[in-house]
């Protein structure tokens, strides 16, 4: 009896270790054991998820959708600069302040005194593109100098030559580069100068089919499209002097070409792909549209404006550009979180915005985040993501594993004088802790 139990035990224990050695492993995701994917409708926390070293100094704020109970509250009413998370703010001011079916127009006119001088007159539309035909921009079906120059030689007598173009930059208003944002942001592409005159966002080599393409931007908006349109103009503006000016009060239009519908076309390109220039282009037009200064001022002015008419209060908060880009901006997690309640609730027709932010593994900056055991939230987690040196953001909705609606906004950042550092692995350890609030849903407490 001794002796079969003994080969018994051994039997157990090989099998054991056996089990172990085969066990599969994975790589995918070095913290996977952060996530904590139970369902049971009991006491659930993510504090352990939020407890990461990776994410530095954490902030999070997550709402009940449908009962409207606080489940988190972390630092969730201290102030953090925003990155790209803004943008969702920046899109709330567009759809309160722009008229339904908005383009911007971007005009060619002629001077009954000056035959042989023409006008281009920006209507701030960076979408607005100097290529030609077989080559393709970043930008759905945009308008193109081409035809406006072809509409344009179609008025002119024949015998009448182009001598001279103004150029009319002065529907924005006010500093065309943020002095927030380090000048590398537009060698790097992050962002081109802010002007009424721009095509294909001011990119040096737009066309995306070639290998050339290059998110860098140039130095001089104005002045690139300015040459484009000499040069689509032919022979006849061979010669013509290029200068900046006002549209004299007698010139009338011969030619003119319209943007997309920027509360379709913009918003979810910016919203999407995380497009800073579009997100500033916005703004101001927004800013316009409510009767204020198309500049930096006049959009920062008009997103706490729009906040207000939904009855949020954005008193204490930041507003130093449209983007995020400014390390001066300063939010905080429940105003977001607020929000995203209104949105998965679809007041004043927010619920465009679930439309347009990206989705988790599947589309825009969201489509390659959730890996691993992150991966169960996928598809369910409909978030704008966030980035500057130092800061990762998330803010969105979640349809939980149980059913619930969930609205949140989480920030992970350094903090120097607490010896605390964050890198690109925050976005991993933001999304386990994400991912746990999925699992959670109602159930979720702090």
């Amino acid at each position: 009896m001794h002796k079969t139990t003994g080969k018994t035990f051994l039997a157990v224990a090989l099998a054991v270790v056996l089990s172990a050695s085969f066990a599969p492993t994975s790589y995918a995701n070095p913290d996977d054991a952060a996530v904590d994917t139970s369902t049971e409708a009991v006491a659930c926390t993510a504090n352990k998820a939020m407890a990461q070293k990776t994410l530095g100094k954490f902030h999070a704020y997550v709402i009940n959708v449908d009962t409207g109970e606080v489940l988190v509250d972390v630092l969730g009413k201290e102030l953090t600069p925003s990155a790209s998370v803004i943008k969702t703010l920046t899109a709330v001011a567009a759809m309160q302040k722009l008229p339904l079916e908005y383009r911007a127009v971007t005009q060619l006119l002629a001077i009954p005194s000056e035959p042989s001088t023409l006008v281009l007159k920006g209507g701030g539309d960076f979408t607005l593109s100097r290529l030609g035909p077989g080559e393709s921009s970043v930008y759905s079906k945009p308008p193109r100098i081409i035809n406006l120059a072809k509409q344009a030689l179609e008025k002119i007598p024949i015998d009448v030559p182009i001598t001279k173009i103004i150029l009319d930059d002065s529907y924005f208003s006010g500093e065309a580069w943020n002095p927030d944002w380090p000048a590398k942001y537009r060698t790097l592409g992050y962002v081109s100068n802010i002007t009424s005159i721009q095509a294909d966002g001011d990119r040096i080599q737009p066309n995306r089919l070639t290998s050339s393409y290059s998110f860098r931007r140039g130095k001089n908006p104005v002045l690139t499209v300015g040459e484009a349109l000499r040069s689509s103009l032919g022979e006849r503006a061979l010669n013509a002097e290029l200068v900046t000016g006002i549209t004299p009060s007698d010139a009338y239009v011969i030619s003119e070409v319209q943007s997309q519908d920027m509360r379709q076309s913009w918003l979810g390109h910016m919203l999407t792909h995380s497009d800073n220039t579009a997100a500033e282009f916005i703004a101001r037009h927004a800013a316009k549209a409510a009767g204020l200064e198309g500049s930096i001022a006049g959009a920062n002015k008009v997103i706490k404006q729009s906040l207000r008419a939904l009855g949020l209060k954005p008193k204490p908060l930041v507003i130093r550009d449209a983007s995020g880009l400014s390390n001066e901006n300063r939010v905080h997690s429940k105003i977001l979180a607020e929000l995203m309640v209104k949105v998965a609730k679809a007041e004043n027709g927010l619920d465009a915005l679930k439309q347009w932010m990206p989705i988790a593994g599947e589309t825009g900056t969201l489509r390659y985040r959730f890996q691993g055991k992150s991966a169960i939230a996928r598809g369910n987690v409909i978030a704008k993501t966030g980035y500057i040196p130092g800061l990762y953001g998330l803010s969105g909705i979640i349809n939980a594993a149980d059913g619930a609606r969930l609205a949140f906004a989480v920030f992970a950042r350094a903090d120097a004088e607490n010896g605390l550092s964050v890198t690109y692995t925050a976005q991993g350890a933001i999304d386990r802790v994400v991912t746990r609030f999925y699992s959670c849903g109602a159930s979720l407490t702090q």
